[in-house]
């Protein structure tokens, strides 16, 4: 009996501090709305990918549905270590690699085209470079068909923590249609540089 109080008491430990690991390297802020995930990386199964750090994922209630102006609709940032802000060939290299990764399961087809991705440097906007991109991918989770999706990001350089955060806002829709007014309204956290 000892050991299994032990036992139950160590797994709840270990899902405790876990919790509490994904909770400090939360870097956005949103609505309830709005579900969360965070991955680490390096990611197994996107193995391609050069950075060390984490990514957090906030998607839109409505993002799996294909009929909704919202579809796809997804806010991604990157926190990962950098001794310089990330050039747009590692930004667009990496992103490739994720898409490439996250989209090759053969059980959703034998045969699909690799994701095509490309970003543009916009501008420089409050010391941050801002990036336009578009993005050709299999949509393997709901529609099992080739779409295309806008991408807008702005990277942000800790310095002191030798950090490089990258967000990127993903819709299908075009750049002026309102949805994007609601991925803006996932922000970064104040203190992201302290993260």
């Amino acid at each position: 009996m000892k050991k299994l109080i032990l036992v139950l008491t160590y797994i709840t430990v270990c899902h405790m501090v876990f919790a509490q690991e994904k909770e400090q390297m939360s870097i956005l802020k949103a609505d309830s709305t709005w579900a969360k995930e965070i991955i680490k990386f390096p990611i197994d199964w996107a193995s391609d990918m050069t950075l060390t750090g984490f990514e957090e994922i906030r998607f839109h209630k409505n993002w799996s549905d294909k009929d909704s102006d919202a579809f796809w609709s997804i806010v991604i940032a990157w926190s990962v270590k950098a001794d310089s802000p990330l050039t747009i060939n590692d930004i667009e290299s990496n992103f490739d690699a994720y898409f490439n990764g996250l989209m090759k399961p053969n059980h959703w087809s034998t045969d699909f085209p690799d994701p095509k991705v490309l970003f543009t440097k916009k501008d420089i906007e409050d010391k941050n470079e801002v990036f336009k991109g578009k993005m050709s991918l299999f949509d393997g989770f709901h529609t099992r068909k080739v779409i295309d999706i806008n991408i807008l990001a702005q990277q942000y350089f800790c310095k002191v923590k030798q950090t490089s955060i990258v967000v990127f806002r993903l819709s299908p829709q075009n750049t002026d249609h309102t949805i994007w007014k609601t991925l803006n309204t996932v922000e970064l956290k104040s203190n992201v540089c302290e993260i």
